[in-house]
């Protein structure tokens, strides 16, 4: 296995603009070795996708700093490439709780994280902008010291439906970005004329979420437009769970079992998942 310096470097060198990089998120070590078999470049986790394999919703405070580093831990032994970890807002409100989930991705192995200025706090969702920066610049030094070449992704998760809010996102991104943010990502971009005027105001190396229902920007047309990397969050996991929900519900509900023909029929080309899965040596 490549050490975590190769891979953070490697996962580094992917960013450039324009380049639209592929990484899917697996959800646990199973769906890691399949994505690693299929040669991605980088992958990443998912809160969400772990969050729902322990049984529980995202973004409520159900899974810890622990929980989420051991379960980064799993999947960078698992693969050979490097591996972002999804580590929701630091774990935590205050800078030292930013600092301290960064330090623990880069112990565990991680060539990089991001960070959101998500509060879980429903009656004040999003943080300040200056607690945000300072969050960040946080997560910078202490990265900066431990493993320079380690990618730091500042994330706003703000909505961007009127001009006001996307001219407050494209604010908080470029805010992150002189912060020394190495990569920025906004969420609820999806819209073309979005993504085209937000990469024309921010500077740094953007990642665009694609693994949503009604997405239809192909990788090279992000490319063209300038996008650095494209991420899939939770959407390979939604697609497995429903999957899972239909064929059950079909069993449930018709008393009939033709749901397990559908593994009979994948598309030519399209490996059987168990090549992938470890044998006996």
């Amino acid at each position: 296995m490549p050490t975590a310096a190769k891979r953070r470097a490697a996962f580094k060198a992917l960013h450039e603009k324009g380049r639209a990089f592929l990484m899917p998120n697996p959800f646990d070590i199973g769906t890691a070795r399949i994505l690693d078999g299929l040669r991605f470049d980088a992958l990443a986790t998912s809160s969400a996708g772990y969050a729902w394999t322990q049984g529980v919703k995202d973004a409520e405070g159900l899974i810890t700093r622990d929980d989420a580093l051991g379960h980064a831990a799993d999947i960078i032994a698992a693969t050979s490439v490097p591996i972002n970890g999804d580590l929701e807002n630091g774990f935590g409100d205050s800078p030292d709780d930013v600092v301290a989930t960064v330090k623990g991705a880069i112990e565990v192995g991680l060539a990089g994280c991001s960070i959101e200025d998500y509060s879980t706090d429903p009656k004040h969702p999003y943080y300040d902008l200056e607690l945000a920066v300072e969050r960040i610049k946080a997560a910078v030094d202490v990265k900066n010291r431990l493993a320079p070449d380690f990618v730091l992704t500042a994330r706003s998760e703000g909505p961007v439906q009127t001009p006001y809010e996307l001219d407050e996102t494209i604010k908080r991104l470029n805010a992150f970005a002189q912060a020394g943010a190495d990569c920025v990502y906004a969420p609820e971009l999806k819209d073309k004329e979005q993504i085209t005027a937000v990469l024309a105001r921010v500077s740094a190396p953007m990642n665009i979420l694609a693994g949503r229902k009604n997405f239809h920007l192909t990788r090279k047309e992000l490319g063209d437009m300038g996008v650095a990397r494209v991420s899939i969050g939770s959407g390979l996991a939604r697609l497995a769970y429903r999957a899972f929900i239909a064929a059950a519900q079909d069993m449930k509900d018709g008393g009939t079992f033709g749901c397990f023909d559908r593994t009979e029929t994948m598309p030519e080309g399209i490996p059987d998942f168990e090549s992938f899965m470890k044998a006996r040596p």
